[in-house]
C-alpha cells in the first residue's frame, strides 16, 4: 500500500512538471476580409496566423493574401474579438498600459503594436515574427481580441499628429480574424485535465 503511494505521488510529480511544458496554450486568428459593405459580417478568408507562446515571448507565423503589393500594412492585435462592421467593432489597440502608439521594438508602445508587414507584387506576406509584450495568458492575454491589417503603412508614433500617437495613420482595416486558443494534434493540453488529474491522484491518497 506505501509503494502504491509513492508511486501515485510520483505520478503526480512527473505530471506536474510535465504540465509545466503546456503552461501557455497555442492560439490561432483565421484572418477575414473586411466586408465591403462596412455593416455586415467578415468577408472571405484571406490568410491564418498561428501564436504559440514560450520562453517569455510569443511567435507569431501565418500568411495573408489579397493585400495591396509592394507596400506596408500596419498590423496589430486590437482590444475586442468583435470583427463585423468591417472590422471596426474590434475596437482601438490594445493597450491595456495606456501608452502612447509606437514601433514593435519602442519603449514606449501599445501592447498591440506589432509594425508593419510588407506586400511583395503578389499581396501575400509571410508573417513570421515574435513579441514579448503579448501573451496568451495571465491578465494580459490576447485571447478573444483580435488580429488586424489596415491597409496603409504604420508610421510607428512618428507622424507628429495625435492620430500617429493613437493608430499610426493606418488607415482602414482590411482583415481581420479573432485570436482563439487552439488545441492541435495532442500538442495543446487542457490545464483543467491535468488539474483534474492531480486532484484525483491526491484524493485516493488521502482516503487510503
Amino acid at each position: 500500500n506505501c509503494r502504491m503511494k509513492e508511486l501515485l505521488l510520483l505520478s503526480v510529480l512527473f505530471t506536474v512538471v510535465d504540465a509545466e511544458k503546456y503552461q501557455f496554450p497555442s492560439a490561432r486568428a483565421i484572418l477575414f476580409k473586411a466586408s465591403a459593405e462596412g455593416d455586415g459580417n467578415p468577408g472571405e478568408v484571406v490568410g491564418t496566423v498561428d501564436f504559440w507562446q514560450q520562453d517569455g515571448k510569443v511567435t507569431l507565423n501565418g500568411s495573408v493574401r489579397g493585400l495591396a503589393p509592394n507596400q506596408k500594412h500596419g498590423f496589430h492585435v486590437h482590444q475586442f474579438g468583435d470583427i463585423t462592421k468591417g472590422c471596426a467593432n474590434a475596437g482601438g489597440h490594445y493597450n491595456p498600459k495606456t501608452k502612447d502608439h509606437g514601433a514593435q521594438d519602442a519603449p514606449i508602445r501599445h501592447y498591440g503594436d506589432l509594425g508593419n508587414i510588407v506586400a511583395p507584387a503578389n499581396g501575400i506576406v509571410d508573417i513570421s515574427n515574435s513579441d514579448t509584450y503579448l501573451s496568451l495568458n495571465g491578465p494580459y492575454s490576447i485571447i478573444g481580441r483580435a488580429l488586424v491589417v489596415h491597409e496603409k503603412e504604420d508610421d510607428l508614433g512618428l507622424g507628429g499628429d495625435e492620430a500617429s500617437k493613437q493608430n499610426g495613420n493606418a488607415g482602414a482595416r482590411v482583415a481581420c480574424g479573432v485570436i482563439a486558443i487552439m488545441e492541435d494534434n495532442g500538442n495543446s493540453v487542457s490545464l483543467l485535465s491535468v488539474s483534474s488529474s492531480i486532484l484525483l491522484t491526491l484524493a485516493y491518497l488521502f482516503m487510503h
